[in-house]
């Protein structure tokens, strides 16, 4: 059984999941940031949604492969459309760029208070930190992480 490493990219989104945290990962692709959470007992639970059903189907064989079997929802479904407030308290939303992530968020108000969102934005920060700002969001940390070039 291989070792789930994450990449630099989404170990830097890892790093920041508070222990004990009931997370929404949006855009999970192969679910590999929700599995290794699950498998290093960080979070109580996760819920990976992605809009395609091609991702989806990749990270239910990334759980079934490390022997995840509670504690993993996989939503099909649009952003957060998917997860009702209160199912969680930590939402990550990484690799994708800055006006899909403010689109995600404008889609779901309850972000907005008792929520702690990890954004990784691949392209329009400046955008993303504005939209931020204005709709009463409040930014604590900003961290940097290198992949490839």
């Amino acid at each position: 059984n291989m070792e789930l490493t994450l990449t630099p990219r989404l170990q830097a989104v890892a790093d920041l999941v508070p222990q004990g945290a009931r997370l929404a990962d949006v855009g999970t692709d192969h679910g590999y940031l929700p599995v290794r959470l699950l498998l290093d007992g960080k979070i109580q639970s996760a819920i990976a949604s992605d809009l395609r059903a091609g991702p989806l189907s990749r990270a239910s064989e990334t759980a079934r492969r490390y022997g995840i079997r509670d504690g993993l929802s996989l939503r099909l479904c649009p952003g957060l459309d998917g997860v009702t407030p209160g199912e969680v308290d930590c939402v990550s939303i990484a690799g994708m760029g800055g006006e899909t992530i403010a689109s995600i968020l404008e889609a779901a108000p309850w972000t907005r208070s008792g929520t702690l969102l990890l954004l990784q934005p691949m392209t329009a920060f400046p955008d993303l930190r504005l939209f931020l700002q204005r709709s009463g969001y409040e930014i604590f940390r900003e961290r940097i992480a290198r992949e490839g070039r």
